[in-house]
């Protein structure tokens, strides 16, 4: 299938020089942690492995896996931020039923039992009569669909679409594609579907058809945690019947195929793991003679640093790589780099510049994209849907994400969105960026 639109947000305005910030040399950077906090608690101890219960794929240190230098995940499953149930503050989700977190959300195990009917401080039965009188009857009353949806976090859209199928004997999204059409549709049904429901239906279109779109395939899986990618494979597999990596080297092939592999089998510790500054240095030195410091280039012994480092290590590795060789990793990448392992790599270390790590991981790459998809003549619509649902799932990063849009455009980005569509289309999308 041809590739998305919009593919220049990628790279543009990311090679510029950034100044040095000392805080990272030694450790853990305060302003990050107050910026985009990790997961609650201490910062993991050294373990003996990364063994999830549930059977992620195995990770260094496990029996028969080969150690990894500088990398010791800390023993259980990968750790998950225990956000507070928004509608009674202080109590976790964890309180409340099983959850898994993805995309920094909590979500039910999407093979798991239904989501819970009446979770505190949400009222999923009258959502479900507002549904059901804006579906009633001949024609649709699209705003009320637009109001009761689109201001729903994940766990409360899982727990309508529960509810609803409890009440009705239907599938809401069923219900919801039959109601509506065109750009409407493909924004209230990418709600309902929830994160990975969404995801899955995106890596189906990016694997399929007449060829694969990396771009897309990038976005969904580069720059994800572990726990993150086993949940998606596993998703992938319950709806397709395939193994996710299987499909992608049948799909892709020579040093891309690699690449993505490498992703979906990337062992990055929680960005929670102290920096290392002895595994910094020798980062330092491993990407200078596999780049700058040799004829050629070394692509996988560079892919390995970038891929599977944290984004504070992936902070103090490009303020230390440009105080010693005077360029960013940025730089180095597209310099070192072509087509799609260059996107690839991009994505991942722009959400560590360090000019810019104190807005949150990833905001101000976040930030270029959503614009990328409405810059210059005409909306680039599959793009703006996708970036705007996928970033707004994290509710925490999304107002990072809104906050840093109007410093660096001057207009917020709802204000940005309502000028460029029209219609019901408008309506959800503008609803999506307001949010709970």
């Amino acid at each position: 299938m041809p590739e998305a639109q919009g593919a220049p947000g990628y790279g543009g305005g990311y090679g510029q020089a950034y100044g040095q910030n000392e805080q990272f040399r030694d450790g853990y950077n305060p302003s990050y942690v107050s910026a985009y906090p990790p997961p609650p608690g201490p910062p993991p101890t050294f373990g003996t492995g990364y063994a999830p219960p549930s059977g992620p794929p195995p990770m260094p240190g496990m029996p028969g896996m080969p150690p990894v230098s500088g990398f010791a995940p800390p023993p259980g499953p990968p750790p998950m931020n225990a956000h507070s149930y928004p509608g009674n503050p202080g109590q976790s989700y964890h309180q409340l039923t099983n959850v898994i977190y993805y995309l920094n959300t909590p979500i039910p195990p999407p093979n798991g039992p239904p989501a819970p009917q009446g979770a505190p401080g949400y009222d999923a039965q009258t959502d479900v009569e507002k549904l059901r009188e804006a579906m009633r009857g001949v024609g649709t009353k699209e705003g009320l669909l637009i109001q009761t949806l689109t201001p729903l976090s994940a766990m409360n859209l899982a727990v309508l679409g529960a509810t609803y199928r409890a009440a009705t004997g239907k599938e809401l999204l069923a219900d919801v594609e039959s109601e509506t059409s065109g750009r409407l549709k493909d924004v209230l049904s990418a709600l309902v579907r929830g994160p990975i429901g969404y995801d899955v239906k995106l890596l189906h279109e990016a694997l399929s058809g007449a060829g694969t779109d990396e771009h897309l395939l990038t976005e969904l899986i580069a720059d994800r945690s572990p726990n993150d990618l086993y949940h998606l494979g596993q998703a992938y597999r319950a709806r397709y019947g395939r193994n996710l990596e299987e499909v992608v080297r049948g799909e892709l092939s020579g040093k891309t195929e690699r690449i993505y592999t490498m992703i979906l089998s990337s062992n990055r510790p929680p960005d929670n793991t102290p920096v290392d500054a002895g595994l910094v240095e020798a980062d330092v030195k491993a990407l200078y003679k596999a780049g700058q410091g040799k004829i050629g280039t070394d692509e996988i012994a560079f892919c390995n640093i970038i891929i599977n480092r944290t984004t504070p290590h992936l902070t103090a590795l490009w303020e230390a790589y440009q105080r010693q060789h005077g360029k960013t990793l940025s730089k180095v990448i597209k310099s070192e780099f072509s087509g799609h392992m260059k996107n690839s790599l991009l994505y991942i270390v722009t959400a560590a510049n360090p000019k810019r790590i104190n807005e949150g991981p990833g905001v101000w790459r976040d930030v270029k994209l959503l614009e990328a998809t409405m810059k210059g003549m005409g909306t680039k619509d599959d793009l703006l849907i996708r970036r705007l649902i996928r970033t707004h799932w994290d509710q925490s990063h999304f107002a990072s994400v809104k906050r840093a849009y109007e410093r660096k455009y001057k207009k917020t980005l709802e204000a940005r969105v309502a000028g460029e569509i029209s219609g019901d289309y408008k309506k959800a999308c503008v609803g999506v960026v307001r949010g709970p």
